[in-house]
This record gives structure tokens, sequence and C-alpha cells, in this order.
């Protein structure tokens, strides 16, 4: 078929006069854009692209000058279709060609056009398929990026966010459709440009204010279906801007574990990340709130964002349509952020303690005309340095910690449902080491940063009200989330999940290994020990908590909580018991070391019926017979007493009538006594040697 020849770049370079004969170049065109893969040959995909960009480039009888937009979008839509493969496109990254693409992209570069031949707007339809283009090719092509950078493009990509063009004048938009369009590439831009590149990086947070820009999108976008792909590349970009920012203080902790990089500067970008992560309509693992946890995953939980992390962001305001100008539709959010900040701060003492105002959310390019609120700051102000904190009635600690269990549960409902195991057959294509860990390790920073998020986790997973009765079955086979965590412990082929999963419930116990075997029994624990280089289950039984001494013990004074940290390496494994888990030696009920269920030894013997005891006696009477009557087994008298067999039915009645059976009992009951003494002396005797041990350390 004709249809399925191969073409020839020839058809297209022996049309003469092409700013003339645009049927010719029109047909030509739509053959390229149509082609199947197999009808180019590599070398003829580099010769179209060569003639194309030549009637794109900066030549007088340039044909792209002459063209009506049509023709101009077809070239533009023919190089993106050629550009899909990497073979044969690598001619759009040379020196005369690339510059070509940057000028018809209407981003703010310094283009070498003659200022007779302007790039086209920004908003506009060719500008935003020369946009695709780049970022094909920027995605098939790892020196693409390296060029994009060297040619300035993470500078350009920053001003185009914060809605400027070269000269630094505001870029308005027509159409709401154009702009998240142009949004989502130059998210993706953004993203591609900063991979591994932090000279790239603190270009643009230092010199061209990234941040203040990308706290304005995500506080003008909603999280609606239709934004998602444009949040979603935001939120990578993010990521990437605060990963391989040049930090220069890189240690915020006092100790080697709480080490991490981190800058004021991104302080304020936490609290609309948040609002989208709570405000996403859905709870499944899936762009862009998978994205929103990776961003939320490089956030430490610094005391001075604590209240952020622990806020509930109100529901967004709904946009307002317009189609004329973004400045009247951030006018109108600005409006009512200000309202909103200024009924928030009516009561605060002091303005360290408020909130920012609304307008410092909005890049100030976006705005024509300042609101009173921004008059008040000086041209060189960096308020945006400074968290957005909530008004107190808005924080909730649970909420956090609550939502993301509901994505641990949705993952596991749909994917892994009760009594389904990891390590039983999955969905194809789907990989839980690369799903799960992100938002375990959040959970697990959140553990470690935040001791009321801890505590809430710890009662949530661990309530006091936990059946632990052997009836119920193991904790690690039950269904909900400590099963399933449990679950993902003992797994052996998921191993990310496995220490994920691990470190989490480590850190809801704050590290201490016997408070981590009490909770979940050492059979459940054991791997997460060795791999801590801990090993071996508690020395005596856990007792379950009576809730009288309970009270006593919460009534005495306790030591303060550890300062929040931002790591989720926690100080290693306390080998006392904690004082929450200690009760008196009265208490009957005590808890399994290996299962953490609840064991009563007491039971298993007074609950046993007269008729029961009846019944177990003539079993044992015929298990004696089948003995006796066994050719190979054979009971002798002692020697004392002549020798001789004996039958064992005789020698179980003559002991039950010498009341010898009681007295046995009994020497149990002394023995038993004296071990538990003896265990008690050596629980002592381990404390003393740990007491003293601390104390060589230094430790009180």
């Amino acid at each position: 078929m004709s249809i399925s020849r191969p073409l020839l770049a020839s058809s297209y370079t022996s049309i003469e006069k092409r700013g003339e004969r645009l049927d010719a170049v029109r047909k030509e065109l739509n053959l390229v854009i149509n082609a199947l893969p197999t009808q180019i040959h590599p070398t003829e995909r580099s010769l179209y692209l060569e003639a194309i960009l030549d009637d794109l480039s900066d030549r007088d009888d340039a044909a792209w000058t002459v063209w009506p937009q049509d023709v101009y979008m077809l070239a533009l839509t023919a190089i993106k279709s050629l550009g899909r493969n990497p073979v044969g496109s690598e001619t759009l990254l040379s020196n005369e060609n690339f510059p070509i693409l940057l000028h018809h992209s209407g981003l703010p570069f310094s283009s070498m056009f003659s200022s007779t031949r302007p790039p086209p707007t920004p908003f506009s339809a060719s500008a935003r398929e020369t946009l695709k283009i780049l970022a094909n090719l920027l995605v098939l092509h790892e020196e693409g990026r390296h060029v994009m950078a060297s040619s300035g493009g993470a500078k350009a990509i920053a001003r185009a966010l914060a809605g400027k063009d070269i000269n630094g004048e505001e870029v308005v938009y027509e159409k709401e459709e154009d702009y998240l369009e142009r949004l989502f590439l130059l998210g993706r831009l953004g993203f591609l440009v900063t991979i591994e590149r932090p000279r790239a990086v603190g270009v643009m947070v230092d010199t061209e204010d990234i941040v203040e820009s990308l706290v304005g999108h995500f506080t003008n976008l909603q999280s609606t279906p239709a934004n998602h792909m444009a949040l979603g590349e935001l939120l990578k970009m993010t990521n990437n801007i605060i990963r391989f920012y040049p930090y220069t203080n890189k240690s915020i902790g006092n100790s080697l574990a709480e080490i991490e990089q981190w800058s004021e500067i991104f302080d304020p970008l936490l609290y609309p990340i948040l609002c989208h992560f709570y405000n996403i309509p859905f709870i499944d693992l899936s762009p862009p709130l998978s994205h929103a946890i990776h961003v939320l995953l490089s956030i430490p939980f610094l005391t001075r964002l604590l209240p952020t992390w622990h806020s509930v962001p109100s529901a967004p305001p709904s946009p307002p349509i317009s189609n004329a100008s973004p400045t009247s539709s951030m006018k109108n959010l600005l409006s009512k952020l200000s309202n909103m900040s200024t009924s928030q701060n009516h009561n605060k003492k002091s303005s360290s303690s408020s909130s920012p105002t609304g307008e410092s959310l909005i890049p100030p390019n976006h705005r024509k005309t300042p609101s009173p609120s921004s008059s008040r700051r000086s041209s060189g102000s960096t308020t945006t340095n400074r968290p957005t904190v909530p008004s107190p009635s808005t924080q909730d600690p649970s909420a956090l910690p609550t939502r993301l269990l509901k994505i641990l549960d949705h993952f596991f409902d749909t994917y892994l449902p009760w009594p389904k195991k990891p390590d039983d057959t999955l969905p194809q294509g789907l990989v839980p080491d690369e799903m799960l860990p992100p938002l375990l390790l959040l959970l697990t920073r959140a553990a470690a940063g935040s001791e009321p998020i801890r505590v809430i986790l710890k009662d949530t997973l661990l309530p006091s009200t936990l059946d632990r009765s052997p009836e119920a079955g193991p904790l690690e086979n039950r269904k909900g989330t400590l099963g399933n965590l449990l679950r993902l412990m003992g797994c052996a082929g998921h191993t990310q999940c496995k220490n994920t999963a691990g470190e989490l419930m480590w850190a809801i116990c704050k590290g201490d290994a016997v408070d981590l075997c009490v909770e979940v029994g050492y059979g459940n624990a054991a791997g997460l020990l060795f791999q801590k280089g801990l090993s071996g289950p508690p020395a005596k039984i856990e007792e379950i908590p009576n809730p009288e001494y309970q009270a006593q013990a919460d009534d005495e004074p306790q030591s303060q909580p550890p300062k929040s940290s931002t790591s989720i390496n926690i100080q290693p494994a306390t080998p006392t018991i904690p004082k929450h888990h200690t009760v008196p030696p009265s208490s009957a009920t005590e808890r399994n070391p290996i299962t953490s269920l609840s064991n009563d030894y007491t039971k298993e013997v007074d609950e046993m019926t007269e008729e029961e005891k009846e019944r177990e006696a003539e079993r044992l009477f015929v298990l004696f017979d089948r003995l006796e009557k066994n050719p190979v087994i054979s009971m002798n008298k002692p020697q004392e007493q002549g020798g001789g067999k004996v039958s064992m039915m005789d020698m179980m009645r003559e002991k039950l009538n010498s009341g010898r059976f009681e007295e046995s009992h009994e020497d149990d009951d002394v023995q038993r006594r004296r071990e538990e003494e003896q265990d008690k002396k050596d629980e002592e005797e381990a404390r003393k040697e740990i007491e003293d041990y601390k104390k060589r350390l230094g430790r009180k």
C-alpha cells in the first residue's frame, strides 16, 4: 500500500519556494506526522529535521515568517513526531538547531534571532508545541538536559513559572486550558533540567525566587482531576529542588543521627503541599498523591515546622471563572486569603507567631496592582521564607497519621486483601518495594519527629484494648493495619517493605527493643532486632499492666520526651524494662514473649470440670494399657522390692492409694517457687549491671 511506502526527505526539500507552495508543504508535513515508525529511516529522519528547522531559522527568507498559522503548527508538529525516536533525532541538539527551538518555545531566553522576527507569545499554541518538542528531547537524550542547562534553561524556566517574559514583564493568558498545559510542560522541563544539577537549582532558588513562584502555583491550583497532571510535574520538580539544592549548612541537628539537608527558604512549601495532600480526592498510591508523599518525605519535622505539620488545611477557595487574564483571578484569591489571614491574626500577640498574609502566597508578577498587604513589604523582603502557620483552631496532630494509614489500608484492601500475604502471587506489574516504602518512611519520620503523632500511632496500632487472647489468633495473622505491618515485617520477597515496616514499628516504640517485643512479640521483631545488632527475647515474660497500678504510674512525674528528631535513625535500644510495663507480682496474667499474646497458667486445670477430669484419666489409663501390652516396653520393680515385672495399672493404683501423686504436686509447687525467686534475683542482678554500665558511660 502507498501509505506504508518509505518516506524520503527529498520529497520535502525538492519543493521550491516553500513559503509560497503551501498545499505541497501541507501534504508533505501531514505525511510525516501520520507516518509509521518504520516508514522513515534514521538518516531520512535527520534530513527531514534539518530541512524543517532550516525553514524555522533566522534567515531573512525563512519560510516560517510568511507561513500562515496552520502551516507553522504543522511544521512544529512534524518536528515533534520525528523527535519521538531517539535514533536520528540527535541533530536537534546541535549548536545550530537547539537555539531555533528555544526561540520558538516562547521561554524568556536571550534569543539570537533578529528583533524583526520575535518569538511567539508564551501561551500560544506554537510555543506550547515547541515546549513539547523540548520535553521529549530531554527525556530521550541525557545530553539534551546538559545542553538545556548550559543554555540557561533553569533560569528561563524559573522566570516563566514566575509569569515573566524576557523583559521581566507580566505574561497573561486567555484560556485556563492554555495555562494548565504550559504549567505542565514547564514543570516537566524543570524536573528534567534539575536532575543532579545543584548549580542550576541554586540559580532557580537564590536568583529567581522559584520557591515563591511554586508556592503561588500550589496555592492557585485546585486538587481537581483536571489539574492533576500539572500538579504532579510541579511536585516532581519541587522534590528535585529540595534534593539537589546546594546547601551551605548541612547539619541542622545536634548529633550525627540528626544531620539533614534543609534550608529555611523552603519552609513556605510545606503548607500548600499539605493542602494538596489532604484535598486530593482519592487515596490510591498514584500521581499526584504519590508525588506529594515524596515531597513531604523530603521536609524535616523541625520544631518550627511542627505547628504546620499538625495543621489541618481548610478546603481551598473555588477558582473564579475568567478567561481574560490571570490578574483578576489572582486578585480574587488574594482577597480571600488576605481576609482569612486577617481573621487568623486578630488575637496574635506578635507578627512572629502569626501566619503570613495570603498575599505572600501569590507570585507578585501575576498582579498588576499591589494589595495593601503587599505594600507593607519592602522590595527586598523575604517574608515567604517563614512557614505559613495555620490558626490554633485547625491544629490536629492525628490528621496526618490518619490520612497516611488510610492510604496504607486502601493499598492492602485493593492489592493484598486479608488473608493474602505479601509473598503470595501479586497482580502483574505490582511492585510493593516501589510503592509502599515512601509511605512507610513518612510515617516513620512523623513518629520519630513528633511525639504527639507517635503517641497517636501507638494508640491506633497498639491500643491497650487490643485483644491478646490466644483464641483471637497470632497478631501477624489478624485483619487490619497492625496485621498488615507485621506481615510486611515477616515477608521475604520485598526487602524494602520489610525494612521500612520494621523501622515504623521501631519508631513507634521509641527505639526500645523491650517495648517492641512486649507489644508485637519477639517472633515478629526478631528480624529487625537482628538487623540492628540486637538478639535474644526478653529474659522474663512481660506482664500486662494492671489498670490500678497504671493509674498510679501515670500520676508519677514523667521525664520529658526527647527533642523532635528529623532522622529515622533512632538511638539504640534501652535494655531496661519500660516503667509503664511494671506491675505487681500478684498479677496473674502474663504475655508470651514470643507471640505477645496473654497466658494464664492457672486456668488450664482449674477450668476443667469433674467429668472432664474423669475423661482425661480414662484416656491416660487406655494409654498405659497399650504401653503395658507393648512387648518392647516393660516395667520392673526396684531391686529392693525383689525386682520382676509389674503391671503399669497396678503401679498407678498403688501410687494413688499411697498419696504419692499429691506429694509430687507439692514438690512441683516448691520447685516452681524456687525458680521464680531465682528469676527475680537474676533479673535484679541484671538491672544492677546495666545501671553500672550506664554510669561508666556517663549516663544518668
